[in-house]
């Protein structure tokens, strides 16, 4: 149904116990006291499974400018039992990006109820021991717009998630990370990626694993548009993060009549409602003009690519073959930029996997891959470059 949407694309749902509280208002964050990043400012401990405990919390990142702000995610970990052993340097860690969920406050993973929904997938990784940080992302659930799309703040969202894990006492979290992340996590992983050493050098990131990655943006909104009936939905959530991280850019003066109807669902419901509301929908009857050759939206959808291949820790890049989001040719070309970098990259096809059934297609292969980089002594990376 959403290709890049988040809802419904993580696995089974887990049961949770009844009673799972409303999520709270994000005004109070506006107003919290300026925080280092990282810097865990709340965490609620909110209904799991029998064998995961989870929280709702809020910490402070930095957003597109730089300026401190305060975003929410959850954090995962194992509900220790008698005798079991927590390395002495803390759990490892896996910072998960979510796809597309909205832009609403209301359609962040940790605005769901029960909480577990949107993270079904990340289950097996609580259950080897480890400690998963999802980020809502910066203006997702916490204050501000979301600047969908831009790698930068997605990335800084994920490392200082894992940062504030380590301010959750029962988590036990400690500093060797790997990011994770789906379709636009995949994005906001690699970014990670290519920030940790100079944003986060205290995070001991181990590397990335980045599942059928909207990389480059430019090409897959084209591709978007060619072969899928709701593609300029995506387009338009794109142009919106443009006028969030580019102020003097006024979104409604780009958009036709019915482009500003569009955009008020956009702001109002998830992605699944916008996907819905554009079947059938073109970019002509959205934008004034094509916002995928003309400023300021082309260089800034460009910029996002450049954006993340950089350098990085070992890449672990999924994708499948019968993919019809994220083209395998586009992922393709993403692997070899990445290789001229010098990051060691692994490549893993799947035959007649698609968008969202590349979940379970990957899922043995990915926690073996994560396993191995948090094991004391780990085999050599396979390298395709």
């Amino acid at each position: 149904m959403a290709p890049l949407a988040g809802c419904g694309l993580f696995g089974p749902v887990e049961a949770t116990a009844p009673g799972a509280s409303q999520s709270p208002s994000v005004e109070p964050l506006a107003d919290v006291p300026p925080g280092a990043p990282g810097q865990l400012i709340s965490a609620e401990r909110l209904p799991g499974a029998a064998d995961v405990l989870v929280w709702r919390v809020a910490y402070h990142t930095t957003d597109h400018n730089g300026a401190d702000v305060a975003a929410t995610g959850v954090v995962l970990a194992p509900a220790s039992g008698p005798g079991d052993a927590v390395p002495a340097g803390g759990r490892p860690v896996v910072a998960f990006g979510h796809g597309t969920t909205g832009l609403a406050d209301a359609c962040a993973p940790s605005r769901l109820e029960p909480t577990l929904a949107a993270l079904g997938a990340t289950l097996s990784l609580v259950r080897a021991g480890y400690v998963v940080a999802a980020a809502d992302y910066v203006g997702l659930g916490g204050p501000g717009e979301h600047a969908i799309y831009a790698a930068r703040p997605e990335g800084q969202a994920m490392l200082d998630i894992a940062r504030a894990a380590r301010g959750v006492p029962r988590a036990r979290a400690g500093s060797e990370v790997v990011a994770w992340g789906y379709s636009q996590g995949g994005q906001a992983a690699l970014a990670a990626g290519a920030l940790a050493a100079t944003y986060a050098p205290d995070l001991d990131l181990r590397g990335v694993v980045a599942m059928a990655p909207l990389v480059d943006l430019s090409r897959s909104l084209r591709g978007l548009l060619q072969h899928n009936d709701s593609g300029v939905a995506y387009v338009l959530l794109a142009a919106f993060g443009v006028s969030v991280t580019r102020p003097g850019v006024r979104l409604d003066d780009e958009l036709t009549a019915e482009g500003r109807r569009m955009l008020s669902v956009a702001r109002q419901e998830c992605a699944v409602d916008l996907l819905a509301a554009s079947v059938g929908v073109s970019a002509a009857d959205l934008f004034v003009t094509d916002p995928l050759t003309t400023e300021p939206f082309a260089s800034a959808f460009a910029a996002q690519r450049t954006a993340v291949l950089r350098r990085m820790p070992p890449v672990l890049l999924i994708q499948g073959d019968a993919d019809d989001v994220i083209g395998r040719e586009v992922t393709d070309g993403v692997v070899r930029d990445l290789c001229a970098t010098g990051t060691v990259v692994d490549y893993r096809r799947y035959p007649g996997a698609g968008h969202s059934t590349i979940f379970p297609a990957s899922a043995g292969d990915m926690d073996a891959w994560i396993a191995n980089l948090f094991a004391a002594t780990s085999a050599p990376v396979h390298d395709i470059c």
